[in-house]
């Protein structure tokens, strides 16, 4: 890998840090608003995926659905294949907007949490930066 391919996979990294902080960020605030901090797990977890997938030289997939990325990971590498998402992927768009408002309990909000920092030691245990 070249290290201009290793500076952009980089930055899909840090990109996706940057959600996860905005999530743990909403977490521990109050009042809590727990369908952004939903979608910033959904949004690193997306980030996460490419970031995989790029880091194996596969075209960059312009989705936001989970189940789409993680198939296309789990055909380069069946340990993927053990990833729960739940219903994280309502999260991606359904929830950005008032007529399809959904609100998550702060347990489920935290389990997302907590399934996409697994997803990040997953891809950084798969991808040497």
């Amino acid at each position: 890998m070249t290290n201009m391919n290793k500076e952009w996979l980089k930055q899909w990294l840090q990109k996706a840090n940057h959600d996860l902080i905005a999530s743990k960020m909403i977490l521990d605030s109050h009042p809590i608003i727990l369908d952004i901090s939903c979608f910033h797990c959904q949004q690193a977890i997306e980030k996460l995926l490419k970031l995989f997938l790029l880091a194996n030289n596969q075209e960059l997939i312009k989705t936001h659905s989970l189940d789409i990325l993680v198939e296309e990971c789990i055909d380069i590498d069946k340990s993927f294949s053990e990833l729960d998402f739940k219903d994280l992927e309502s999260y991606a768009v359904r929830s950005r907007y008032p007529d399809q408002f959904i609100a998550p309990e702060l347990s489920e909000a935290k389990e997302y949490y907590q399934i996409a920092l697994a997803v990040k030691e997953l891809v950084l245990s798969k991808v040497e930066l």
